[in-house]
């Protein structure tokens, strides 16, 4: 019994491995997490970090099925975070670059000095582990952090050596997202249009060329409820399409895949 789980434990790892080759896009980044990476090494949230923590210039790219563990609510307000992950970004650099382990995490502070909806979800979390990657060419370091709400973080430090080269290099393949730029202009025709703030976001991100699958996992909220957002805002703007909407709110558009 112990030597087919173990056998099936290492299954689970080649197959994780194989499927990263296919990632190119943040819903199968997400969809890969839960299917392959969470049956071997449980977490909640993972956030990744990666910039010039000597500066505190950083970007952000959250996976999680929390409600408001989005990167879009981190991009909010993300001063304390930042300063966060600068923090176990030296941690790491003090360890010899090596992933470490922080159990029975303890948030209330981190949620006190900032209390939004993000550090309102790191205050379920009781557990992290820390994994660095040095970029030595292009200067800008990452770590991944694995929030969890048990208060033991376990992880089996073999699978680790072999899961994480392929977990960063699926990211790494996928663009991160950005804050949400509210250029005046756009807002005054968004306005007179009527668009709530919601519509507003999700105008945005189709510009972005966002399909409504993917729109609902960075805000949180189904695929269908982005649909429907879009019905009323192209009742709104008197158009019938994405692309409409887009030429009509003055915004250039990127390329449109299928939703």
């Amino acid at each position: 019994m112990l030597v087919q789980k173990k056998q099936t434990h290492w299954e689970g790892i080649l197959q994780a491995i194989q499927n990263s080759y296919a990632i190119k896009r943040h819903i199968e980044f997400f969809n890969w997490l839960k299917q392959d990476i969470h049956p071997l090494m449980r977490h909640d949230v993972l956030l990744a970090a990666w910039g010039d923590f000597s500066s505190g210039d950083l970007h952000f790219d959250v996976s999680s099925s929390l409600p408001e563990a989005s990167t879009q609510r981190l991009l909010e307000d993300s001063a304390i975070v930042n300063y966060l992950m600068c923090n176990l970004y030296k941690r790491w650099v003090e360890n010899d670059d090596k992933w470490y382990v922080i159990n029975r995490f303890d948030a209330s502070g981190i949620h006190a000095q900032s209390p939004n909806p993000f550090t309102q979800q790191l205050l379920k979390m009781h557990s992290l582990m820390v994994y660095g990657v040095r970029d030595t060419r292009g200067k800008a370091d990452c770590i991944y952090v694995f929030f969890d709400r048990t208060k033991e973080f376990t992880v089996p430090d073999q699978m680790l050596g072999m899961i994480m080269p392929h977990l960063d290099a699926a990211i790494r393949r996928v663009g991160h997202l950005a804050p949400v730029v509210k250029d005046e202009d756009l807002l005054d025709s968004m306005v007179q249009g009527g668009l709530s703030d919601r519509e507003q976001e999700i105008l945005h991100w189709v510009r972005s060329g966002k399909t409504n699958l993917e729109i609902g996992m960075i805000l949180n909220i189904s695929a269908n409820t982005v649909k429907n957002h879009l019905k009323r805002i192209f009742q709104k703007l008197d158009v019938s399409c994405r692309a409409q909407a887009v030429a009509k709110t003055g915004m250039p558009a990127a390329v449109r895949r299928p939703s």
